[in-house]
């Protein structure tokens, strides 16, 4: 998945407009219940758990950022949350 295909993704589930896919979800809208929306739509869709650590990173708090998450656990670069 490219950018602009995921950045309509958090469109779709976060009902926000991303203009820039560097900036802060937070600083478009997005709230804590959409970002545990996200969250989920994003490990259901790619078949991955994200570590809720990972995500308490600022750089990774906007579409591009969690995108390189995905990218990063889909290649096996990254571990998988523990405890499950």
């Amino acid at each position: 998945m490219n950018q602009p295909q995921f950045d309509q993704l958090v469109e779709e589930i976060c009902a926000v407009r991303i203009t820039d896919s560097e900036a802060p979800l937070v600083d478009l809208g997005v709230d804590s219940l959409h970002t545990v929306a996200l969250v989920m739509a994003v490990e259901d869709r790619f078949g991955i758990e994200l570590d809720p650590d990972a995500l308490a990173d600022l750089s990774l708090t906007s579409s591009a950022g969690l995108l390189k998450v995905v990218h990063e656990q889909l290649s096996g670069r990254a571990p998988a949350a523990s405890g499950s």
